[in-house]
């Protein structure tokens, strides 16, 4: 499968989470992707310049903070489901079930008590004079979310990595192939 086959894949499979997705289809559209981000962000760039620094790293953070960048935006969104179909697609592939999809529900679910936690304890403290275990407590509880999140991608791309597994070889999500379509490709 060349570049444009698996763009063109990518999209009219886009609710498509079943079925597969070669290597070389799902590395295509993931480099795709990679550019269209660039591409994307390079004109929002142009479009909406990040103003020069003031010399203040706190407010040049805020700047860069509240930067409009609504291309990326509308890029994560629509580009969301047809990513999610097309790395089940792959699971499916290599031999493994789309419901380790669910996995990234981890990191998302501590980082909801994370974000619970650093609240209580904000407002319990004086924010401007934070003591040294508040401040490692809020180290404690952001940190693990960067942890698992790494996690989380290291098994998917230990995954996306594996070789294609045929229904001979135990891959359940493949269907096997009839005798007459075996016999005729082993005479051609």
């Amino acid at each position: 499968m060349n570049f444009l086959d698996a763009i063109k894949s990518g999209f009219q499979n886009y609710f498509n989470f079943k079925g597969r997705a070669s290597r070389s289809e799902f590395w295509y559209w993931v480099l795709f992707t990679v550019l269209i981000g660039l591409v994307a962000t390079t004109l929002e760039s142009a479009i909406w310049p990040t103003p020069m620094g003031q010399g203040d790293w706190m407010q040049d953070l805020e700047n860069i903070a509240a930067q409009q960048t609504p291309l990326s935006k509308i890029l994560a969104l629509v580009l969301f489901i047809p990513n999610l179909s097309m790395l089940a697609r792959r699971f499916h592939d290599a031999g493994f079930s789309a419901k380790w999809l669910f996995l990234q529900l981890i990191p998302i679910a501590y980082g909801i008590f994370a974000a619970i936690g650093v609240v209580s304890i904000l407002l319990n403290s004086d924010i401007d004079m934070l003591t040294v275990e508040e401040l490692m407590s809020l180290v404690f509880l952001v940190l693990p979310i960067f942890g698992l999140f790494l996690a989380v991608m290291v098994v998917y791309l230990v995954f996306a990595l594996r070789p294609t597994r045929s229904f001979y070889d135990g891959n359940k999500y493949v269907e096997p192939e009839s005798p007459s379509s075996l016999q005729e490709g082993t005479t051609a």
